[in-house]
């Protein structure tokens, strides 16, 4: 719990100041939840590029077990080193979204179905933080994504 706080509080530190013009707090959050729709789509097709362009050039994916992964380039060849891979499902459920500004914390719960060459089809779930950010006349993109599996 300790480590999910000092997360939360690290990711909205680098939130930023906030925009008047900006949308609506609900218009913000239904750009997110597409966002996070699309890199679904992405995500189930294991299309390294694909993947890699939903992350800001300077994201961190932090995946169980292993260094925090830095950077887009870094974050395409750790997806393609999982050549053959099958995902035949992946959701990702909203438990809250937090709008701080031209950034947003997407809190939730993720489900994969998925199977590796010459294993058996496995699945896993857990909880997750994505923190979103969205450049002046750019789309949103994935600064930071960390996901902790539920046994």
């Amino acid at each position: 719990m300790r480590r999910q706080l000092i997360l939360a509080v690290s990711l909205t530190g680098c939130a930023g100041p906030t925009n008047e013009d900006y949308p609506t707090d609900a218009e913000t959050r239904r750009q997110v939840v597409e966002a996070m729709e699309r890199y679904q789509v992405a995500a189930r097709s294991v299309n390294p590029d694909s993947i890699a362009a939903f992350f800001t050039e300077s994201a961190t994916l932090f995946e169980p077990g292993i260094m925090p992964i830095r950077g887009r380039d870094s974050i395409r060849s750790f997806i393609a080193s999982f050549s053959g891979a099958r995902v035949d499902s992946a959701t990702a459920s909203p438990d809250t979204i937090e709008i701080f500004g031209r950034t947003a914390l997407y809190w939730g719960s993720y489900f994969e179905r998925l199977a590796f060459p010459g294993q058996p089809v496995s699945e896993q779930h857990g909880k997750f933080v994505a923190q979103w950010v969205h450049p002046p006349g750019g789309e949103w993109l994935l600064q930071r994504l960390f996901r902790i599996p539920i046994p």
